[in-house]
């Protein structure tokens, strides 16, 4: 289907949209979603304070060489009996069913998503999407960075496993929970941003 590959994020209305959220990661061929692809993928569920429910992760094979080996680790051996995204796109949709699309720069994860669902010939999520790389450099301006790592570590959260699917998803619902608390009351407009994949 044509028209979903590029990702819009814009503020919209005066509150944040409530959980249930989806905290989602994926590891990729490379970076760039037109060419590349995922080779894993995980969601986080969390309830509407951001504590976690459930967990699910899939590897996917990308009819391709895995790419970026030496960041996530996933070898052509480990993708070899992996499904295809076709087949791993019906319980992903489960997942993100009812739930605001979450991710540590959500912009990248949702780009992957929208590409991978445009070329199995369906229509990516759409709804609202919580960006946490965002709502760090809000909430904790002028730290020197604000990757996962960073953030994490500022936390005083452990980063098992980097740059594996499940392992990031899990480490950015935790920092949701303290990002959630740490909201000033009122002020929770500063979460809201509306996803659409188009």
């Amino acid at each position: 289907m044509a028209g979903i590959d590029r990702v819009v994020l814009r503020r919209r209305g005066p509150l944040a949209p409530r959980g249930p959220y989806a905290v989602v990661d994926v590891e990729t061929t490379g970076l760039d979603a037109s060419v590349d692809r995922v080779v894993e993928v995980a969601v986080v569920r969390c309830d509407d304070r951001g504590r976690t429910v459930s967990e699910w992760s899939s590897l996917v094979h990308p009819g391709r060489d895995p790419g970026a080996t030496a960041v996530h680790g996933i070898t052509a051996d480990d993708l070899a009996t992996a499904p295809p995204f076709t087949e791993v796109l019906p319980e992903l949709l489960r997942q993100l069913d009812g739930a605001v699309l979450t991710a540590h720069n959500l912009a990248f994860d949702a780009a992957f998503l929208a590409a991978e669902c445009r070329r199995s010939g369906h229509r990516g999520p759409s709804g609202p999407g919580l960006c946490t790389l965002a709502l760090a450099r809000t909430l904790y301006p002028g730290r020197e960075g604000y990757s996962l790592a960073t953030c994490s570590a500022a936390a005083g959260i452990e980063q098992v496993e980097a740059h594996r699917a499940l392992a990031d998803a899990r480490v950015t619902a935790q920092l949701l929970v303290g990002m959630l608390d740490a909201v000033p009351s009122g002020r929770r407009h500063l979460l809201r941003r509306r996803l659409r994949l188009s």
